[in-house]
């Protein structure tokens, strides 16, 4: 089912900052989901009746009798069960219920998943009738999960070319290997700006001084959705890359814009949301939701070439990253859950051609190096390993850094280990891989988590430093998983230098300080076949969100500390779901969330700033300050030394993305976008007790000085 957006224009007046703007020309999108009106769904009450009964077994534990949902675990009813569902294919709910309770063995009941899914529909106001819902993955993936707020996106490419005469595009030069090795300071040419993941610019004119006169310069609406993208600038023309495959270039101190290209999508394919595109040479490469990398002339959005990247008979690897782009190659990671028989890849293309120049398995594979560390499970039993962020790049050492997430549903690491010569670390899950650009070959990886039964991912970006080190400069690379524990190893080699515990966790009981394998408290590793939430500890910190997710860290080179966005809340065993904070101090309470400044040189923590709403966004540096957003929809800067806050907007929604700062003829603009997040937002949101706002907005939000 369908409806309109609105007309075909739509102006509305938002008040930022004191400020009442005006954004329009918004292009509503009325078609629907393939080339006519998608079927209509169905389900019988017989099979609606069959699913009530499985959920009260099954799912009300977690979710609660009534789906109001509790922790964690989100409401299976009512508007934030809509703003996921609702308007996406059938299957892609089905496979989410397959997945479900996480650390559980995979259900093969095709059957009663089905019923499960015609309970959810019914419990959502649809009606039974005569025709049952199918079984099948591609009768599903025709099927649109109809309700009131659903909305499709045209699948007819919207291309919109420059128009004639003087632009902005006439000033945007190529991006030479140079330049994306060191970038202008008036240009956001990487997802965290530098390839050292870093998330700083060099920008001041915006600083602790001024920073409180900030208001809006100008507002970009964007289609419905979980727009993580981080806007790239060059030469005064901004790139935003939105829900929907919609790839977008914008005068950035107008916001005119220039031109749009939108990706068509084959029936009952769905959209994911991304974290942005990249630039080098003339090109603008962006990844699509059907698995393929498409290069763009930048001037003009005209498609240079379109890679198909080959997944076999896969049909569940997704892209959530941004590419990552050396001299020669642009290199991206995949991710996906259960359904990846043999685990997710990094894949690199040839920069002029598109075509395929190397691949690096995520798991090792039988008969390989460390294939031996999978409990000698076959490769279909092995699956996870996905990629979540953008890779990090030294180009002197020529190596790039990835982190990889753990496995889903990994019984058969459980089991005991019965053959000579076999462990079950899991290699290389919760790894940081050092890849040679050029080659794909592995340089080195550093496990900091064996056999993660508990979803801690160590799946962020890694940020690469220079440490002094027994007196001497060293580089590093540091990066944290969701139990906030800082691993610092050498950029070169791998070696394991130190660790960091923010003090956020419980489940790490000790770290070797030679080598930095962890302990693991045994309370919080489930035995075969059970599901996290059947712990009998008292509580786990942090809860399966982690004190820190995909809101990433940034560093200032005037102060020489880490910024990390951080969420402090724990949970108690199921099925109340009670949370619970594991910071002690009384006036604390209720404030889940955080941003703690941190000196890895010193090992100490300088500052701890806390919000009642946790953080969902990534941070930022520049001119002193520290920028970064929060579920209750705020847009924080603080500064930088002391923490102080010392600017603050309400925006339209959460801007669960990531900012960048850039300059046009000399005047600096902050942009950030809002959208309607994804799980870690709604939870958030749900914990800090935050409504969300009804029509889920989307928007490219830029401030300056007046």
């Amino acid at each position: 089912m369908t409806r309109r957006l609105g007309n075909n224009t739509l102006s509305f007046a938002v008040a930022v900052g004191g400020i009442l703007a005006v954004a329009s020309a918004f292009i509503a999108p009325t078609s629907a989901i393939g080339q006519s009106r998608p079927p209509t769904i169905g389900f019988t009450a017989a099979q609606a009746a069959s699913g009530a009964a499985a959920y009260a077994q099954r799912c009300a534990v977690c979710h609660g009798a009534a789906l109001q949902g509790a922790g964690v675990a989100l409401p299976l009813k009512g508007s934030v069960f809509e703003a996921k569902w609702v308007g996406r294919p059938a299957v892609d709910l089905l496979r989410q219920i397959e997945r479900m309770p996480p650390g559980s063995a995979a259900s093969k009941d095709r059957a009663g998943q089905v019923d499960l899914l015609a309970f959810l529909l019914q419990a959502n106001g649809a009606s039974s009738g005569d025709r049952a819902l199918p079984q099948g993955y591609g009768e599903l993936a025709a099927l649109i999960l109809p309700g009131a707020a659903s909305t499709t996106v045209s699948p007819v490419p919207v291309v919109i070319a420059p128009k004639p005469g003087p632009s902005r595009l006439d000033a945007v030069q190529s991006v030479t290997p140079a330049t994306l090795r060191q970038p202008p300071a008036a240009d956001w040419l990487n997802w965290r700006r530098t390839y050292d993941a870093l998330g700083n610019s060099p920008l001041n004119q915006i600083n602790r001084g001024n920073v409180a006169r900030l208001k809006l310069a100008w507002a970009w609406s964007l289609p419905r959705g979980g727009n993580m993208m981080t806007p790239i600038v060059r030469n005064g023309v901004l790139y935003a890359y939105s829900y929907g495959d919609i790839v977008e270039a914008l005068d950035a101190a107008s916001g005119e814009l220039l031109w749009r290209y939108q990706r068509k999508l084959a029936p009952g394919a769905s959209f994911q949301g991304k974290k942005g595109v990249a630039i080098a040479g003339d090109l603008i490469l962006v990844p699509t939701s059907e698995m393929r990398l498409i290069a763009l002339n930048a001037r003009t959005g005209a498609v240079v070439w379109d890679h198909a990247i080959d997944v076999g008979t896969e049909t569940h690897h997704q892209i959530k990253s941004a590419p990552l782009v050396t001299a020669t190659k642009v290199i991206i990671g995949v991710n996906g859950f259960a359904e990846v028989k043999g685990g997710n890849f990094i894949v690199a293309l040839d920069l002029a051609t598109g075509k395929e120049a190397w691949r690096f398995h995520t798991l090792a594979r039988p008969g390989e190096p460390g294939g031996d560390s999978w409990n000698d499970l076959p490769l279909a039993k092995r699956n996870g390993g996905s990629v979540w962020v953008s890779g990090s790049y030294d180009p002197d050492l020529n190596l790039v850094y990835f982190g990889v997430a753990p496995t889903y549903y990994g019984n058969g690491l459980r089991r005991p280990i019965d053959k000579p010569g076999v462990t079950n670390n899991g290699l290389y899950m919760d790894s940081t891989l050092a890849l040679d650009a050029d080659t794909g070959r592995l340089a080195w990886h550093f496990q900091h988590q064996a056999n993660d039964q508990i979803d801690h991912d160590w799946a962020f970006e890694r940020s690469l430093l220079t440490l002094s080190v027994d007196g001497k400069p060293r580089k590093i690379v540091a990066t944290a998983g969701k139990s906030a524990v800082f691993d610092v190893l050498d950029a070169a080699t791998g070696q394991y230098l130190f660790s960091m515990d923010l003090g956020l966790q419980n489940v790490i009981t000790a770290i070797d300080p030679v080598t930095g394998a962890k302990t693991i408290n045994p309370a919080a590793v489930p035995a075969a076949g059970q599901a996290l939430k059947r712990l009998g500890m008292p509580g786990v910190c942090p809860d399966l969100l982690g004190a820190r997710n995909l809101m990433s860290t940034a560093y200032s080179p005037r102060t020489r500390w880490l910024y990390a966005p951080l969420t402090d809340t724990c949970f108690d065993e199921f099925p109340d779901g009670a949370r619970w904070q594991k910071h002690p101090d009384p006036a604390s309470a209720g404030k889940f969330g955080m941003i703690q400044a941190i000196d890895l040189q010193s090992r100490k923590i300088m500052w701890t700033a806390r919000e009642t709403a946790p953080p969902v966004g990534g941070a930022m540096t520049a001119g002193g300050l520290v920028y970064l957003g929060f579920a209750d929809r705020s847009f924080r800067a603080y500064d930088e030394r002391s923490g102080k806050p010392l600017w603050t907007t309400k925006l339209d929604n959460a801007s669960a993305s990531y900012p960048a700062t850039y300059s046009v003829d000399g005047k600096q603009y902050i942009a950030v976008a809002t959208n309607e997040g994804f799980v870690h937002v709604q939870a958030m949101r749900q914990l800090a007790h935050i409504v969300a706002p009804p029509a889920g907005g989307a928007t490219l939000w830029v401030v300056a000085l007046p």
